[in-house]
């Protein structure tokens, strides 16, 4: 197991992590440093978490103490909490350690632990094979996950990308459903064969039928000759077709049948042509909610939804942001030719305020702008757009994100509703979230792994 050390007066670190990871954790806290020499001489540890109120007189000789904690178990990281900035040398420094300014990012926070639990229990193939579902890589087929919830949509996957079925993909613009799409097909039997994406909603209701299942000479005006649809350009591989919420009645029937009897036929065919097409669907829309509005077809629906699965939004994934932002710096710094060193701390901080509408899209979008523009070694706030600067001043409601409460809705989706804008409101600290709901913080926890928003 896992053992961590936590240096603290008033057990506030110690409660979050027991809340978080309950019995996945072996903590063990201390009121000070001279406590924690003598832990470190009695026991061996994988995380050291220092909140540098426990030690007023030496907050300031920050460097030096990890040097010591690292000298005691050699094998430990530390994540030092503190209210003061971090050192401006401490990124050149050979130092294995985080630096957490107060108040604390409970995401962060917790994305740093999962990420040193994952690694830990990658050195030990007992403990692997009884938590399968930490064997996944941070970095999968170009996508990048380090919470657990996006570690799920990788496991999920590898299961999907085993088996020949149909998959829906869902989650809002921009969470990389294209990516799960391609990631499927490259670790399936059919990846030798051809993957061809199609965007539904960007092709017109006359030509829909033409495009997908092809169209025989003289079908139209301008068919001076036969052309084969994305089905049998297909052909023995994977069609993904996204935003499928926006097809019309008549092609939903088209699609529908093809799935039923895996055959199509040309516009102005006469004969069915058979065709060996894994389709995997994605749409960003509540797909039960467009099925009971009588937009999509509940049988389609039946028929693409094998495998379903859902990406959480970018605000939602823990610690995702910092990870994304430090790929995106140093792959553009290369593509670009800069010399960007470090991500100001003012930077991070309004980069995980923000909401993130348009996800990691959006993301990757704003640090290529971010790089491009930069003309020192540091990634400054001044740098980012006016909409995420202002968010970090307290203006700007534009980017606030929209949850939805109305008339007809569940009291439990009310309350997962609810609860998410309070999140929202306050950046994500729980501890303030349970103040304002008038709950316990555990009583939060328990709330949020129930609406699976953990």
């Amino acid at each position: 197991m896992t053992r961590v050390l936590v240096i603290e007066t008033e057990n506030q670190v110690q409660a979050l992590i027991d809340q978080k990871f309950g019995g996945e954790l072996a903590v063990e806290s201390v009121p000070n440093l001279q406590a924690a020499w003598d832990a470190l001489k009695q026991n061996s540890f994988h995380l050291i978490v220092w909140d540098t109120h426990s030690d007023p007189a030496n907050r300031y000789s920050v460097v030096k103490m990890i040097k010591k904690f690292s000298r005691l178990s050699p094998q430990a990281k530390t994540i030092i909490v503190s209210d003061l900035k971090e050192p401006e040398d401490m990124s050149a420094r050979d130092l294995r350690c985080q630096w957490l300014q107060e108040p604390l990012d409970e995401a962060e926070f917790f994305a740093l632990i999962e990420t040193d639990l994952r690694s830990s229990r990658e050195t030990n193939s007992q403990t692997r094979a009884s938590t399968p579902e930490l064997d996944v890589p941070t970095e999968f087929e170009g996508i990048l996950a380090i919470s657990l919830r996006m570690r799920s949509v990788l496991q999920q996957i590898i299961e999907a990308a085993a088996e020949d079925i149909p998959i829906l993909i869902t989650g809002e613009t921009g969470t990389g459903k294209d990516l799960v799409a391609v990631a499927i097909h490259k670790r399936s039997k059919r990846k030798e064969f051809p993957y061809l994406p199609v965007n539904m909603g960007a092709i017109s209701s006359e030509l829909i039928a033409s495009e997908l299942f092809g169209h025989e000479k003289g079908a139209y005006t301008g068919a001076s000759e036969a052309r084969a649809g994305f089905f049998e350009q297909a052909q023995g591989g994977t069609l993904f077709l996204d935003e499928i919420t926006t097809m019309d009645e008549k092609t939903q029937v088209s699609l529908l049948r093809v799935l039923e009897t895996k055959t199509i036929r040309r516009v102005r065919g006469e004969k069915d042509i058979k065709v060996n097409v894994r389709v995997i669907a994605a749409t960003n829309e509540n797909i039960e909610e467009v099925v009971k509005a009588g937009r999509f077809r509940e049988d389609l629906y039946y028929r693409l939804d094998v495998f379903r699965i859902h990406i959480p939004p970018l605000r939602e994934r823990p610690g995702g942001i910092t990870l994304l932002t430090d790929h995106y710096v140093s792959r553009f710094d290369e593509l670009y030719k800069r010399n960007i060193r470090v991500v100001s701390p003012e930077a991070y901080r309004l980069l995980r305020r923000y909401t993130w509408p348009g996800n990691v899209r959006e993301l990757k979008n704003v640090i290529q702008r971010a790089v491009l523009l930069a003309k020192g070694a540091e990634l400054t706030p001044d740098l980012l757009p006016a909409r995420i600067r202002e968010i970090g001043e307290g203006g700007s409601h534009e980017a606030q994100p929209h949850y939805p409460i109305q008339l007809g809705m569940s009291l439990a989706d009310v309350e997962k509703e609810f609860i998410k804008i309070t999140l929202s409101s306050v950046s994500g600290n729980k501890m303030k979230a349970a103040s304002i709901l008038g709950i316990s913080r555990r009583a939060l926890y328990n709330k949020l792994k129930r609406h699976d928003l953990l």
